[in-house]
């Protein structure tokens, strides 16, 4: 199923390509307007512009839906993003050492006596 959708994706993409490129420019449209060249297109006398346009906005939608249904496939579909717990959080929290229990002492120095203190003598 994954494979079929995959072939479809990848279709979808490359004929979406080719429709876009297809299209006729902004200035394209001004000589059909006026009647000049009218003759002479493969999508008759109106332009490309609507059927093109059509089979572009038909192409994005499939494309947006097989992405979408890649997606869900690929995670698999069956739990939310915000339920699961952060990993990466976790190992981190496993792996800090624990903060040392006891009173206030005050950490010691290297290479002093608990203690002394180290300064101007």
């Amino acid at each position: 199923m994954e494979t079929l959708l995959w072939i479809v994706h990848v279709i979808v993409a490359v004929t979406l390509v080719g429709v876009i490129l297809m299209q006729p420019g902004q200035a394209g449209g001004m000589g059909t307007a006026f009647g000049g060249g009218g003759s002479q297109t493969v999508f008759g006398s109106q332009g490309s512009t609507g059927f093109l346009g059509k089979l572009t906005a038909a192409l994005g939608a499939l494309f947006f839906l097989t992405s979408l249904a890649l997606a869900i496939l690929a995670k698999g579909g069956d739990e939310s993003l915000m339920e699961q717990p952060g990993q990466p959080a976790q190992e981190q929290q496993q792996q800090a050492p624990a903060p040392p229990t006891g009173g206030s002492e005050t950490p010691a120095i290297p290479g002093t006596a608990p203690g002394q203190r180290s300064g101007g003598n």
